[in-house]
């Protein structure tokens, strides 16, 4: 009735009959309301596919409620620029895009640069080995940083109260690793078990937490078990790094400065990864990829005790090399 006597044409109510739409305001197709049947159809599914924009919906995991933009509908865009195809654009993903685009060679450069004044105190292969190792341990890291600001984002309620719990608990537990890694980096084996530790951490992480969030009723009840939930695998995760630069100030004390680079550049890198990666994803997904990039970590360049003799400037070097850097 309220359409009927405004002159509005309805898309879709229960039990509408085709003839009911696209009487008033004529189209050549009533497409709100074969869009409206096709999604509360059988073929729902083949409708989102075949849709010009990605429609479907956001969840929790991919929250993403303004992310349309399809690379198969670029060039149609482009070509309605001068119709205001280009408002349609979604500008924000395409900037992470063209960022990554950016940042990409230039992180390629400044870690493959300075290997050319380095003197040859690795062979090739450790040099790649262990580059990959904190290459990965720096993509790792702000995977998991990311993913979890949001996740526990939904468990704390309020977007920037969790942020900065996520972050202040993560620095925090991760120093603390450090700070016990430098005590027990002569064991054997001990990479293998904190990596083993930090991706079964991980899977819980992405599995079953957070908790729901009713089972807390105070915001500051759910920061403290957001603390108490990211403790143990903030400080494990706070151990592989330092571990690696000791066993690198034993083998080739002089490419601690390059390890550090190839670490701030990957975090840089996966910052912008893990958003693209979330939009098309999911934040789960992420925190698996973190798991599997820490046990590639550990398979390609095996962590080992240090020996006696070498072990005891280890940390010195080390530590030198942070305030360095």
């Amino acid at each position: 009735a309220f359409c009927e006597s405004r002159g509005f044409d309805p898309a879709w109510f229960p039990g509408i009959a085709p003839e009911e739409v696209n009487r008033h305001h004529r189209v050549p197709r009533p497409w709100l309301y074969e869009g409206a049947v096709a999604l509360l159809g059988s073929s729902a599914e083949r409708f989102l596919a075949d849709y010009k924009f990605n429609i479907a919906p956001a969840t929790d995991d991919r929250p993403y409620f303004f992310h349309y933009f399809r690379w198969d509908l670029l060039p149609e865009l482009i070509a309605l620029r001068g119709q205001g195809g280009l408002t349609l654009l979604d500008t924000g993903y395409l900037v992470l895009v063209g960022t990554l685009a950016f940042a990409a060679p230039l992180s390629l450069l400044l870690i493959l640069a300075p290997l050319a004044s380095l003197r040859r105190q690795q062979a090739y292969a450790a040099r790649v080995r262990s580059g990959a190792y904190f290459l990965c341990l720096g993509l790792a890291f702000l995977f998991v940083e990311i993913a979890s600001i949001q996740r526990y984002g939904l468990f704390v309620g309020h977007p920037l109260m969790a942020t900065v719990a996520v972050l202040a608990g993560f620095l925090v537990f991760a120093g603390a690793g450090s700070l016990v890694a430098a005590r027990v980096r002569r064991q054997a084996r001990v990479l293998q078990w904190v990596v083993a530790g930090i991706v079964f951490l991980l899977l819980l992480q992405a599995m079953a937490l957070p908790p729901p969030p009713g089972i807390l009723a105070s915001t500051a009840g759910r920061i403290g078990l957001t603390l108490m939930l990211i403790a143990p695998l903030a400080f494990l995760m706070g151990m592989p790094f330092p571990l690696g630069l000791s066993r690198l100030a034993g083998e080739a004390p002089a490419f601690i400065p390059w390890a550090w680079g190839i670490n701030g550049c990957a975090s840089v890198l996966s910052a912008l990864l893990a958003a693209l990666l979330a939009v098309h994803l999911g934040y789960r997904v992420v925190l698996l990829m973190a798991a599997g990039l820490y046990a590639m970590a550990v398979s390609v360049w095996p962590g080992r005790a240090p020996s006696a003799a070498g072990g005891a400037n280890h940390l010195d070097v080390s530590v030198q090399a942070g305030r360095d850097g």
